[in-house]
Protein backbone atom coordinates (compact mmCIF):
# COMPACT_ATOMS: atom_id res chain seq x y z
CA UNK A 1 0.00 0.00 0.00
CA UNK A 2 2.79 2.41 0.89
CA UNK A 3 4.57 1.65 -2.41
CA UNK A 4 1.38 2.41 -4.31
CA UNK A 5 0.97 5.80 -2.59
CA UNK A 6 4.64 6.62 -3.34
CA UNK A 7 4.21 5.83 -7.04
CA UNK A 8 1.08 8.01 -7.25
CA UNK A 9 2.94 10.87 -5.49
CA UNK A 10 5.91 10.70 -7.89
CA UNK A 11 3.54 10.65 -10.86
CA UNK A 12 1.69 13.75 -9.62
CA UNK A 13 4.91 15.69 -8.87
CA UNK A 14 6.53 14.96 -12.23
CA UNK A 15 3.27 15.70 -14.01
CA UNK A 16 2.97 19.17 -12.44
CA UNK A 17 6.58 20.25 -13.10
CA UNK A 18 7.20 22.53 -16.05
CA UNK A 19 9.05 20.65 -18.74
CA UNK A 20 11.98 22.45 -20.33
CA UNK A 21 13.39 20.82 -23.42
CA UNK A 22 16.82 22.24 -24.12
CA UNK A 23 16.29 22.32 -27.88
CA UNK A 24 13.31 24.63 -27.38
CA UNK A 25 15.13 27.12 -25.12
CA UNK A 26 16.91 30.37 -26.02
CA UNK A 27 19.56 30.72 -23.29
CA UNK A 28 20.34 34.43 -23.57
CA UNK A 29 24.04 35.02 -22.78
CA UNK A 30 24.35 38.77 -23.44
CA UNK A 31 22.09 41.82 -23.56
CA UNK A 32 22.83 45.28 -24.92
CA UNK A 33 21.09 48.57 -24.13
CA UNK A 34 21.14 51.63 -26.40
CA UNK A 35 19.12 54.78 -26.94
CA UNK A 36 16.76 54.66 -29.90
CA UNK A 37 15.83 57.48 -32.28
CA UNK A 38 12.22 56.43 -31.85
CA UNK A 39 10.55 58.85 -29.41
CA UNK A 40 7.74 56.40 -28.62
CA UNK A 41 10.20 53.57 -27.98
CA UNK A 42 13.39 55.25 -26.69
CA UNK A 43 15.20 52.04 -25.69
CA UNK A 44 16.91 49.69 -28.13
CA UNK A 45 17.51 46.21 -26.74
CA UNK A 46 19.83 43.64 -28.32
CA UNK A 47 19.96 40.03 -27.12
CA UNK A 48 22.12 37.19 -28.34
CA UNK A 49 21.95 33.45 -27.65
CA UNK A 50 23.53 30.24 -28.98
CA UNK A 51 21.63 27.97 -31.34
CA UNK A 52 22.13 24.69 -33.16
CA UNK A 53 21.49 24.97 -36.89
CA UNK A 54 19.55 22.41 -38.91
CA UNK A 55 22.78 20.83 -40.11
CA UNK A 56 23.94 20.41 -36.51
CA UNK A 57 26.42 23.30 -36.37
CA UNK A 58 26.90 25.58 -33.37
CA UNK A 59 25.90 29.18 -34.14
CA UNK A 60 24.28 32.20 -32.53
CA UNK A 61 21.20 34.33 -33.10
CA UNK A 62 20.99 38.04 -32.34
CA UNK A 63 17.71 39.95 -32.06
CA UNK A 64 17.24 43.71 -31.81
CA UNK A 65 14.00 45.46 -30.80
CA UNK A 66 12.81 48.84 -29.53
CA UNK A 67 10.58 49.55 -26.55
CA UNK A 68 9.58 52.02 -23.85
CA UNK A 69 11.31 50.01 -21.13
CA UNK A 70 13.62 47.02 -20.95
CA UNK A 71 10.75 44.77 -19.81
CA UNK A 72 8.57 45.82 -22.71
CA UNK A 73 11.47 45.29 -25.11
CA UNK A 74 12.04 41.83 -23.64
CA UNK A 75 8.43 40.97 -24.38
CA UNK A 76 8.91 42.07 -27.99
CA UNK A 77 11.95 39.80 -28.28
CA UNK A 78 9.71 36.84 -27.40
CA UNK A 79 7.71 37.45 -30.57
CA UNK A 80 10.86 37.44 -32.70
CA UNK A 81 11.83 33.83 -32.02
CA UNK A 82 10.22 30.41 -31.76
CA UNK A 83 12.46 29.59 -28.79
CA UNK A 84 11.43 30.02 -25.16
CA UNK A 85 13.60 32.82 -23.73
CA UNK A 86 15.59 32.10 -20.56
CA UNK A 87 17.69 34.85 -18.95
CA UNK A 88 19.42 32.74 -16.31
CA UNK A 89 22.53 32.33 -18.48
CA UNK A 90 23.13 36.05 -19.11
CA UNK A 91 26.83 36.67 -18.49
CA UNK A 92 27.38 40.17 -19.88
CA UNK A 93 25.27 43.32 -20.00
CA UNK A 94 26.57 45.99 -22.37
CA UNK A 95 25.54 49.66 -22.41
CA UNK A 96 25.92 52.14 -25.24
CA UNK A 97 27.73 55.38 -24.46
CA UNK A 98 24.78 57.72 -25.05
CA UNK A 99 22.48 55.65 -22.84
CA UNK A 100 25.15 55.50 -20.12
CA UNK A 101 25.35 59.31 -20.12
CA UNK A 102 21.67 59.41 -19.15
CA UNK A 103 22.11 56.83 -16.37
CA UNK A 104 22.35 53.07 -15.92
CA UNK A 105 20.23 52.62 -12.82
CA UNK A 106 16.79 51.98 -14.42
CA UNK A 107 18.16 49.13 -16.53
CA UNK A 108 20.34 47.78 -13.70
CA UNK A 109 17.31 47.65 -11.42
CA UNK A 110 15.50 45.67 -14.10
CA UNK A 111 18.37 43.16 -14.18
CA UNK A 112 18.59 42.92 -10.39
CA UNK A 113 14.87 42.23 -10.07
CA UNK A 114 15.25 39.13 -12.24
CA UNK A 115 15.69 36.34 -9.63
CA UNK A 116 17.45 34.11 -12.15
CA UNK A 117 20.31 36.60 -12.59
CA UNK A 118 21.39 38.04 -9.27
CA UNK A 119 24.45 40.30 -9.20
CA UNK A 120 26.98 38.08 -10.95
CA UNK A 121 26.33 39.56 -14.41
CA UNK A 122 29.38 41.39 -15.75
CA UNK A 123 28.94 44.96 -16.97
CA UNK A 124 30.73 46.93 -19.68
CA UNK A 125 30.32 49.96 -21.92
CA UNK A 126 30.38 50.28 -25.69
CA UNK A 127 32.29 53.24 -27.06
CA UNK A 128 29.44 53.79 -29.50
CA UNK A 129 26.46 51.42 -29.46
CA UNK A 130 26.15 48.10 -27.66
CA UNK A 131 24.33 46.67 -30.68
CA UNK A 132 27.43 47.24 -32.86
CA UNK A 133 29.44 44.91 -30.62
CA UNK A 134 26.80 42.23 -30.12
CA UNK A 135 25.86 42.13 -33.81
CA UNK A 136 29.49 41.84 -34.92
CA UNK A 137 30.51 38.56 -36.51
CA UNK A 138 34.03 37.75 -35.29
CA UNK A 139 35.74 35.08 -37.33
CA UNK A 140 36.48 31.87 -35.38
CA UNK A 141 35.26 33.38 -32.08
CA UNK A 142 31.67 32.08 -31.96
CA UNK A 143 29.77 33.79 -29.17
CA UNK A 144 30.46 37.50 -28.63
CA UNK A 145 29.13 37.10 -25.09
CA UNK A 146 31.72 34.44 -24.28
CA UNK A 147 34.47 36.56 -25.82
CA UNK A 148 33.44 39.59 -23.71
CA UNK A 149 33.08 37.53 -20.53
CA UNK A 150 36.57 36.09 -20.97
CA UNK A 151 37.95 39.56 -21.72
CA UNK A 152 36.35 40.97 -18.56
CA UNK A 153 37.66 38.03 -16.52
CA UNK A 154 41.14 38.75 -17.87
CA UNK A 155 40.87 42.42 -16.87
CA UNK A 156 39.70 41.29 -13.43
CA UNK A 157 42.74 39.01 -13.05
CA UNK A 158 45.06 41.81 -14.10
CA UNK A 159 43.39 44.32 -11.77
CA UNK A 160 42.63 41.83 -8.99
CA UNK A 161 39.58 42.91 -6.99
CA UNK A 162 38.20 45.16 -9.72
CA UNK A 163 35.26 42.93 -10.65
CA UNK A 164 33.12 44.57 -13.30
CA UNK A 165 29.78 43.17 -12.21
CA UNK A 166 26.44 44.42 -10.93
CA UNK A 167 27.43 43.88 -7.31
CA UNK A 168 30.57 46.02 -7.45
CA UNK A 169 28.96 48.73 -9.55
CA UNK A 170 26.02 49.11 -7.16
CA UNK A 171 28.31 48.85 -4.14
CA UNK A 172 30.35 51.82 -5.38
CA UNK A 173 27.22 53.67 -6.48
CA UNK A 174 25.64 53.50 -3.04
CA UNK A 175 28.95 54.24 -1.26
CA UNK A 176 29.09 58.05 -1.00
CA UNK A 177 32.90 57.96 -0.81
CA UNK A 178 33.73 56.53 -4.26
CA UNK A 179 32.34 56.55 -7.80
CA UNK A 180 31.87 53.49 -10.06
CA UNK A 181 33.95 52.65 -13.12
CA UNK A 182 33.36 50.29 -16.06
CA UNK A 183 35.58 49.10 -18.92
CA UNK A 184 34.89 50.33 -22.45
CA UNK A 185 34.98 48.24 -25.63
CA UNK A 186 34.85 49.23 -29.27
CA UNK A 187 34.68 47.59 -32.70
CA UNK A 188 38.09 47.76 -34.34
CA UNK A 189 38.91 46.08 -37.66
CA UNK A 190 36.15 43.50 -37.29
CA UNK A 191 37.23 42.71 -33.74
CA UNK A 192 36.24 43.74 -30.21
CA UNK A 193 38.95 45.79 -28.49
CA UNK A 194 39.33 47.23 -24.97
CA UNK A 195 39.47 51.03 -25.13
CA UNK A 196 39.71 52.45 -21.62
CA UNK A 197 37.64 53.04 -18.51
CA UNK A 198 34.34 54.87 -18.15
CA UNK A 199 34.07 57.29 -15.20
CA UNK A 200 30.72 57.78 -13.49
CA UNK A 201 29.22 60.50 -11.34
CA UNK A 202 26.46 58.60 -9.54
CA UNK A 203 25.06 56.41 -12.34
CA UNK A 204 25.84 58.74 -15.27
CA UNK A 205 28.85 58.33 -17.55
CA UNK A 206 30.96 61.50 -17.44
CA UNK A 207 34.16 60.67 -19.33
CA UNK A 208 36.11 57.80 -20.88
CA UNK A 209 39.76 57.51 -19.89
CA UNK A 210 42.18 56.28 -22.54
CA UNK A 211 43.94 53.00 -21.67
CA UNK A 212 47.17 54.90 -20.89
CA UNK A 213 45.32 57.12 -18.39
CA UNK A 214 43.43 54.16 -16.97
CA UNK A 215 46.71 52.42 -16.11
CA UNK A 216 47.52 55.29 -13.71
CA UNK A 217 44.01 55.21 -12.28
CA UNK A 218 44.47 51.55 -11.31
CA UNK A 219 47.89 52.35 -9.88
CA UNK A 220 46.22 54.71 -7.39
CA UNK A 221 43.28 52.44 -6.55
CA UNK A 222 43.88 50.28 -3.52
CA UNK A 223 42.88 46.94 -5.08
CA UNK A 224 45.53 47.06 -7.82
CA UNK A 225 48.15 44.62 -6.48
CA UNK A 226 50.21 44.19 -9.63
CA UNK A 227 50.40 45.50 -13.16
CA UNK A 228 52.52 46.55 -16.09
CA UNK A 229 54.10 49.98 -16.51
CA UNK A 230 54.70 50.72 -20.21
CA UNK A 231 55.95 54.21 -21.06
CA UNK A 232 58.31 56.38 -23.06
CA UNK A 233 60.77 57.94 -20.62
CA UNK A 234 63.36 60.70 -21.04
CA UNK A 235 66.78 59.19 -20.36
CA UNK A 236 68.91 62.07 -21.67
CA UNK A 237 68.68 65.59 -23.01
CA UNK A 238 67.52 64.43 -26.45
CA UNK A 239 67.00 60.72 -25.90
CA UNK A 240 63.88 58.73 -25.12
CA UNK A 241 63.56 55.04 -24.36
CA UNK A 242 60.64 52.63 -24.13
CA UNK A 243 60.41 50.66 -20.92
CA UNK A 244 58.14 47.86 -19.74
CA UNK A 245 58.12 47.12 -16.04
CA UNK A 246 56.15 44.26 -14.46
CA UNK A 247 55.47 45.51 -10.94
CA UNK A 248 53.91 44.58 -7.63
CA UNK A 249 52.32 47.17 -5.40
CA UNK A 250 54.14 46.65 -2.10
CA UNK A 251 52.57 49.54 -0.27
CA UNK A 252 49.52 51.72 -0.84
CA UNK A 253 47.78 54.08 1.52
CA UNK A 254 45.95 57.39 1.39
CA UNK A 255 46.21 59.98 4.14
CA UNK A 256 43.86 62.86 4.84
CA UNK A 257 44.77 65.10 7.83
CA UNK A 258 42.07 65.48 10.48
CA UNK A 259 40.28 68.80 10.30
CA UNK A 260 37.13 70.28 11.86
CA UNK A 261 36.24 71.87 8.53
CA UNK A 262 36.57 70.68 4.97
CA UNK A 263 39.95 69.01 4.27
CA UNK A 264 42.51 70.99 2.32
CA UNK A 265 44.78 68.19 1.12
CA UNK A 266 45.33 64.46 0.74
CA UNK A 267 48.33 62.29 -0.09
CA UNK A 268 48.49 59.04 -2.05
CA UNK A 269 51.50 56.89 -1.11
CA UNK A 270 52.52 54.03 -3.38
CA UNK A 271 55.58 51.79 -3.39
CA UNK A 272 56.35 49.59 -6.40
CA UNK A 273 58.89 46.85 -6.93
CA UNK A 274 59.30 45.61 -10.47
CA UNK A 275 61.20 43.68 -13.10
CA UNK A 276 62.33 45.30 -16.33
CA UNK A 277 61.16 43.09 -19.21
CA UNK A 278 61.92 45.54 -22.01
CA UNK A 279 64.20 48.56 -22.36
CA UNK A 280 65.30 50.29 -25.58
CA UNK A 281 67.82 52.73 -24.09
CA UNK A 282 71.58 52.50 -24.67
CA UNK A 283 72.52 52.04 -21.01
CA UNK A 284 73.26 48.69 -19.44
CA UNK A 285 70.36 48.32 -17.03
CA UNK A 286 72.16 45.55 -15.14
CA UNK A 287 74.39 48.22 -13.59
CA UNK A 288 73.10 49.41 -10.17
CA UNK A 289 73.89 53.04 -11.02
CA UNK A 290 71.70 52.89 -14.15
CA UNK A 291 68.95 51.13 -12.21
CA UNK A 292 68.86 53.95 -9.64
CA UNK A 293 68.67 56.45 -12.51
CA UNK A 294 65.75 54.61 -14.12
CA UNK A 295 63.98 54.30 -10.75
CA UNK A 296 64.18 58.07 -10.37
CA UNK A 297 62.94 58.64 -13.93
CA UNK A 298 59.96 56.30 -13.48
CA UNK A 299 59.14 57.89 -10.12
CA UNK A 300 59.11 61.33 -11.71
CA UNK A 301 56.97 60.07 -14.60
CA UNK A 302 54.37 58.54 -12.27
CA UNK A 303 54.16 61.73 -10.21
CA UNK A 304 53.81 63.93 -13.29
CA UNK A 305 51.26 61.81 -15.20
CA UNK A 306 49.45 60.92 -11.99
CA UNK A 307 49.04 64.57 -11.04
CA UNK A 308 47.58 65.30 -14.50
CA UNK A 309 45.05 62.53 -14.00
CA UNK A 310 44.11 63.67 -10.49
CA UNK A 311 43.50 67.24 -11.70
CA UNK A 312 41.35 65.89 -14.53
CA UNK A 313 39.27 63.77 -12.11
CA UNK A 314 38.80 66.77 -9.82
CA UNK A 315 37.62 68.99 -12.69
CA UNK A 316 35.15 66.31 -13.76
CA UNK A 317 34.01 65.91 -10.12
CA UNK A 318 34.42 62.14 -10.21
CA UNK A 319 36.20 60.20 -7.48
CA UNK A 320 37.00 56.68 -8.74
CA UNK A 321 40.02 56.45 -6.41
CA UNK A 322 37.87 56.87 -3.31
CA UNK A 323 39.56 59.93 -1.75
CA UNK A 324 36.26 60.87 -0.12
CA UNK A 325 36.21 57.58 1.78
CA UNK A 326 39.23 58.78 3.71
CA UNK A 327 37.73 62.25 4.15
CA UNK A 328 34.56 60.67 5.55
CA UNK A 329 36.56 58.59 8.03
CA UNK A 330 38.10 61.78 9.48
CA UNK A 331 34.78 63.49 10.14
CA UNK A 332 31.71 63.01 12.27
CA UNK A 333 28.50 61.89 10.60
CA UNK A 334 26.97 65.38 10.82
CA UNK A 335 30.12 67.04 9.48
CA UNK A 336 30.21 64.66 6.53
CA UNK A 337 26.53 65.13 5.69
CA UNK A 338 26.83 68.92 5.79
CA UNK A 339 29.92 68.88 3.53
CA UNK A 340 29.63 69.56 -0.20
CA UNK A 341 31.85 66.56 -0.87
CA UNK A 342 32.47 67.10 -4.59
CA UNK A 343 33.21 70.82 -4.17
CA UNK A 344 35.55 69.95 -1.30
CA UNK A 345 37.19 67.20 -3.38
CA UNK A 346 37.59 69.58 -6.31
CA UNK A 347 39.39 72.14 -4.13
CA UNK A 348 41.77 69.70 -2.44
CA UNK A 349 45.49 69.56 -3.12
CA UNK A 350 46.09 65.85 -3.75
CA UNK A 351 49.75 64.87 -3.61
CA UNK A 352 51.35 61.72 -5.01
CA UNK A 353 54.30 60.20 -3.15
CA UNK A 354 55.98 57.37 -5.06
CA UNK A 355 58.86 54.97 -4.50
CA UNK A 356 60.00 52.66 -7.29
CA UNK A 357 62.48 49.80 -6.84
CA UNK A 358 63.87 47.66 -9.64
CA UNK A 359 64.13 44.05 -8.54
CA UNK A 360 65.66 42.53 -11.68
CA UNK A 361 66.53 43.45 -15.24
CA UNK A 362 66.19 40.09 -16.96
CA UNK A 363 68.95 38.22 -18.73
CA UNK A 364 69.74 40.78 -21.37
CA UNK A 365 70.55 44.45 -21.54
Amino acid sequence: MNKFILIIFIFLVTGCAEQRIIDDLALINAVGYDLSDNEKNPLKLTVTFPIITKDGKYDRKTIMVEGKTSKEAREKVRFKTNYKLESGQVRVSLFGQELAKEGLLPNLHSLVRDPSLGTRVKLALAENEASDILMLQIKNEGQNATYLEQFLSKLNRENFRTNYNIYQYLRDYYDDGIDPILPVFKVEKNNIAYNGIGLFHEDKLIEILKPSEASYLFLFREEMKQGVFVEQIDVGEEEQASIMLNYELKNHHIEVPSTPNKPKEASIYIELIGDIVEYTGKEDVSEPKIQRKIEAIITKKIKMEGKKLIIKLQKLQVDPIGINRYVRNKMSYNQWKSLDQYKSYQDMNINIETKVFINSTGKWK
